[in-house]
């Protein structure tokens, strides 16, 4: 009777089990399909910022120089002033296609990696933008291709961000990499922002910052306040070097 006993028990034990199991996998299926989604969400805002870029920029420029070469076309002699307004609007065109050829995939990243690339990221956006930026970097690994580009588009956005919202002047950045951890830290002398706003799900890009981080089981952390700049911090410990995370 006593052994039937603790067979049952054994037997109600092993189900709670098996229960608690079945609902930990259900939870983290869940967890992979938000997280997976908001990814999705993220390259598909890229895909409509770049988009916007070409129709509103490049779109325009070409437009204006089509209107231009009918009307010199229309007028039969071409007008030196309408000749060079037309070579104008085609190297402004070649110009901002080749910014955002370069933004989109920065070559120099490929071919030199991280910190040449972050080099020339706070050169060019520092120079367009008439702001300062500092960038420190102590690297004992090497990253591998995925880790140098998450860091380089977190960089890129914060520094984005950082321009055109919190209207900073001078931008501090800071990356360290051991064979355990990973740290970057971005920080600016912009506006700040309150509370509510770098924890909301759309906060300037914020959003897509701590879905790119997630997905290597890293953390992104702001701190701000209003009147006194941000600093965005990100932790991913682990196996950093090649081939770990």
């Amino acid at each position: 009777m006593n052994s039937d006993k603790d067979i049952s028990e054994l037997v109600n034990e092993l189900s709670q089990k098996q229960q608690k199991i079945a609902q930990e996998l259900l939870s983290g299926n869940q967890q992979m399909r938000t997280l997976a989604k908001r990814v999705w969400r993220v390259q598909e805002d890229e895909r409509k910022h770049i988009a916007r870029e070409l129709h509103d920029g490049v779109g325009q420029l070409l437009t204006a120089l089509i209107n231009q070469l009918q009307q010199m076309h229309k007028e039969g002699e071409p007008d030196p002033k309408e000749l060079d307004e037309a070579l104008t609007l085609a190297r402004q065109a070649l110009s901002d296609t080749r910014e955002i050829s370069r933004l989109m995939r920065p070559r120099i990243l490929d071919d030199l990696g991280l910190i040449p690339a972050l080099q020339w990221l706070s050169r060019v956006m520092g120079e367009k933008n008439s702001i300062k930026i500092d960038l420190h970097e102590q690297l004992s690994v090497n990253l591998d291709d995925e880790t140098q580009t998450l860091v380089f588009r977190v960089v890129q956005e914060a520094i984005t961000n950082a321009i055109k919202h919190a209207k900073a002047t001078h931008i501090d950045i800071t990356v360290i990499a051991t064979e355990r951890m990973l740290v970057l830290k971005i920080k600016d002398n912009g506006v700040g922002m309150t509370k509510d706003t770098s924890e909301s799900v759309e906060g300037f890009g914020l959003s897509a910052m701590r879905d790119r981080v997630a997905a290597f089981g890293g953390q992104l952390m702001v701190e701000s306040q209003p009147g006194e700049g941000c600093e965005i911090k990100v932790v991913i410990t682990g196996s950093i070097g090649e081939g770990g995370l």
